[in-house]
């Protein structure tokens, strides 16, 4: 962060934390993808990949995604939680491409669980 010297270096760092307040108000997904050398090694890079690209693709708005640490539930990843404004959050696992694919046309897009690949919900 840039060190305030100046009443224009102020008024700087204001727009610009009220730019980052706006933007992550914007944001009513979170999509949260397990990166912990577990997730990794069992093909979490792919699985992030594919849902960048499908967000990045079809110009989808107001998604955020995270790569997250452990989730604790190894045997069972790539694990990818869905939570959307004012509803639980919903944890996938074994979570390929083609079922990251599937996430983002049911869950994401049209608020429809996926309910085979669910590990909990809370």
């Amino acid at each position: 962060m840039k060190l305030i010297q100046s009443l224009e270096d102020l008024e700087q760092a204001r727009a610009e934390a009220a730019e980052r307040q706006k933007s992550a108000a914007a944001v009513n997904i979170h999509i949260r993808i397990g990166m912990a050398s577990c997730g990794i090694a069992a093909g979490a890079k792919d699985t992030l990949r594919v849902i960048q690209q499908i967000i990045a693709s079809q110009g989808l708005s107001g998604i955020q995604v995270i790569k997250t640490g452990c989730l604790g539930l190894c045997v069972l990843e790539p694990i990818v939680q869905v939570q959307m404004h004012n509803q639980p959050t919903i944890t996938y696992g074994r979570v390929t491409p083609e079922v990251a694919r599937r996430i983002i046309e049911q869950h994401v897009k049209r608020g429809m669980i996926v309910p085979e690949y669910i590990v909990e919900s809370y």
